[in-house]
């Protein structure tokens, strides 16, 4: 069993860390118990498609490292268990419990579980030695032996706080969801300033996509604790999810200055920044928390976003080799470097790195449409026409890959084939303007320069400068007698050609216009 990154929170008597473990996202990206809060055109090659969002992955929440205690009388860990003034000693079950607390702290769990298992032979009804069992069990991976532990503690105590709220937590990584929520409803129930059981409430209500909802339990635990540095974290997470940049950039800048080594914080900092266009800033953020964790493969393959939309590919590309050294089987990560090699222009990689996603996900979409667009450059066209159909037989709405296919056929001399996919492709996505702008290409080398013009002046209207539609409209205007608009045209195709620091294709407009 996985354990929460700080997943032991023994409100009631003392506080203590858990233990540590590694994420899994994307994403996902990230993916992320704190977000499934599962996209910008980056590559220079004209037609490429959005790489997903920079998506973290944080499969668990993290959670403050000091708690408060609860007011009750059992002994925290800076303060062993002392009796009553009029008693003269320590009772034996304190003594053991207090030995037991200090191996657990020590991390020495089964010479602690020792020690409370002693406790509680001496006194049957003390609750935080079954409390503190159950913690060092849990952090054993002995999760059968842990909850049965919290249950005897809350059979003792049916309104011991720290028993239900750990008891969720371990629920909670289990993937019970409805009992994790039964306990921290509990949790809250029995102390209403735990500001750790609203974190985890929000936390599950943000999984159910209930993001209002969560912000309200997320602002409860910040009202609670406002130097609570998670309680800022996973509110900024519900800001992210509700598309709130700003406020989302605020909690994690907060939750920075609570705890200077936040590696998470600064990650969504970090791809907040990216997701609002300062790169700069989403650089410094996400290299921050490669320093603080240089194992965050996270953290690197969020990075490669930055890079490529600083137009540094080379950069991108070490970035998600580091990614795939920490992780060989990151699927995103292929994909995304056969992306980047495609758009670079090395055709064979990118290919590779597509084939390696369908290696570890077989029906993934994006693979084969990446893998066909690679094949869209070399001279095997069927193999692109191949690829397309398998991305188009594993989601048949997926418009882009009609349009790839369209052009593989295209290239065949199949023009027939090659209209019946661009029209599907532009049903399946009306503002779909490459797509339009290659039927109307088509229009336009068969010969129907009506159609051809219809489709062109459509890509136009919608204030897409495309300096190739402005020069085949041109022509194709020439073609049906509109020498004034082709005029306008060409002359329009021209300038955009010369901003672009494209002068053999300025040339062609110039000898076109003097044929008018």
């Amino acid at each position: 069993m996985k354990t929460n990154r700080c997943a032991l929170i023994l409100v009631s008597t003392v506080a203590f860390l858990g233990s540590v473990a590694a994420p899994s996202l994307a994403q996902v990206v990230g993916t992320t118990a704190a977000e499934e809060f599962g996209e910008d055109v980056i590559f220079l090659e004209p037609e490429a498609e959005a790489v997903p969002e920079a998506q973290p992955a944080f499969v668990e929440p993290v959670l403050p490292d000091t708690i408060p205690a609860d007011g009750q009388d059992e002994p925290t860990a800076d303060e062993p268990a002392t009796p009553p003034a009029e008693v003269t000693e320590t009772p034996p079950h304190i003594e053991r419990f207090n030995a037991g607390l200090a191996q657990y702290r020590e991390g020495n769990d089964e010479l602690a579980i020792e020690e409370f298992n002693a406790a509680i032979a001496i006194n049957a009804e003390y609750a935080p030695a079954y409390l503190f069992r159950g913690a060092a069990f849990t952090r054993l991976d002995n999760t059968s032996a842990a909850l049965n532990s919290y249950n005897q503690a809350l059979s003792i105590d049916p309104n011991y706080s720290a028993a239900y709220l750990n008891r969720g937590i371990l629920y909670y990584d289990l993937q019970n969801k409805d009992r994790a929520l039964e306990d921290f409803d509990r949790a809250i129930a029995t102390d209403p300033e735990s500001a750790t059981a609203y974190i985890y409430r929000g936390l599950l209500d943000s999984e159910e996509g209930n993001y209002q909802t969560a912000l309200e339990y997320l602002n409860d635990a910040v009202r609670l604790d406002s130097t609570n540095p998670s309680a800022y974290f996973h509110r900024g997470l519900i800001f992210k999810a509700l598309g709130n940049l700003d406020m989302a950039v605020s909690d994690f800048t907060q939750a920075i200055n609570l705890n200077e080594e936040y590696a998470e914080a600064f990650l969504n900092r970090g791809v907040v920044n990216y997701r609002l266009g300062s790169m700069g800033d989403a650089l410094a953020d996400i290299n921050r928390a490669i320093a603080l964790d240089e194992n965050n493969l996270e953290a690197y393959y969020n990075r490669s976003f930055v890079l490529i939309a600083q137009d540094r590919p080379k950069a991108a590309l070490e970035s998600l080799n580091t990614v795939l050294t920490l992780n060989p089987s990151y699927a995103d990560a292929y994909l995304l470097r056969g992306q980047v090699y495609t758009s670079v222009g090395n055709t064979p990689a990118a290919i590779s790195n597509f084939s390696q996603v369908l290696e570890l996900a077989p029906e993934s979409t994006e693979a084969y449409y990446g893998r066909g667009k690679a094949y869209l450059l070399t001279s095997d066209q069927q193999a692109a026409v191949t690829d397309f159909t398998a991305a188009i037989a594993r989601n048949p709405d997926h418009a882009p890959s009609y349009k790839g296919r369209g052009d593989a056929f295209a290239n065949q001399g199949n023009a027939t084939n090659a209209l019946g996919d661009y029209t599907t492709a532009i049903a399946l996505d009306g503002a779909y303007w490459d797509a339009y702008a290659s039927r109307g290409r088509l229009h336009y080398e068969t010969g129907s320069y009506q159609e051809a013009y219809a489709d062109f002046s459509t890509v136009i209207a919608a204030n897409v400068f495309d300096p190739d539609v402005f020069y085949y409209r041109g022509v194709t205007n020439a073609l049906l007698g509109n020498v004034g608009g082709a005029e306008m045209d060409l002359e329009k195709a021209g300038s955009l050609y010369l901003t672009n620091n494209e002068a053999a294709r300025y040339r062609i407009v110039l000898d076109a216009l003097s044929k008018l």
